[in-house]
């Protein structure tokens, strides 16, 4: 989506639009999902953060003050929400079911690799793991990164080396590099 159509769908939305919020919804529900249910390990607890990171957003969206900001807006709130729903991820302990992780994998890929990725994912701590999810899925760079987790640049970076290095290792592929 354009950033300016964005800027007109949160400038309206903000003046009680419903659909323009309902728009904005549409264009971020697959990563919002995504990114919730690898954070929470299941499809069920990723609904609720989801859900309740919309319900959020649209209370809030007044309070939005730059509107081109909304992507990583939603992504505060739901990191927020996901760590809330980690507490009820303890008590259900439930098993990843491969078709629901096949929702939010593309198609054409190799199935058993993205469960690998997805086990190796979840042995990492949760500040790692966020880190890592929102470079990866939504692209944020050093700077953005670090405005979001209100650190440095170099923190970031650092952090993120260390992080995919872990994750490398724990996917055995580090072995190679030895």
């Amino acid at each position: 989506m354009k950033p300016e159509t964005i800027k007109a769908l949160v400038k309206r939305a903000q003046h009680g639009d419903t659909d323009a919020f309902g728009e904005l919804y549409d264009w971020l529900k697959q990563d919002l999902y995504r990114f919730a249910f690898y954070l929470t390990s299941s499809p069920q607890l990723a609904e609720d953060a989801v859900s309740d990171c919309v319900l959020l957003a649209f209370q809030k969206i007044r309070q939005l003050k730059k509107p081109q900001s909304v992507h990583s807006w939603f992504c505060a709130i739901l990191r927020n929400c996901c760590r809330e729903k980690q507490t009820e991820k303890a008590r259900l302990q439930q098993q990843i079911d491969i078709d629901a992780l096949s929702l939010v994998l593309p198609q054409e890929s190799d199935l058993a690799l993205h469960a690998s990725l997805h086990a190796a994912l979840q042995k990492l701590p949760q500040d790692e793991r966020e880190l890592l999810l929102l470079s990866v899925l939504f692209g944020y760079n050093s700077r953005e990164l670090a405005k979001m987790l209100d650190t440095k640049e170099g923190t970031v970076r650092a952090r993120l080396s260390r992080t995919k290095a872990k994750l490398r290792e724990t996917l055995g592929e580090g072995e190679d590099e030895a």
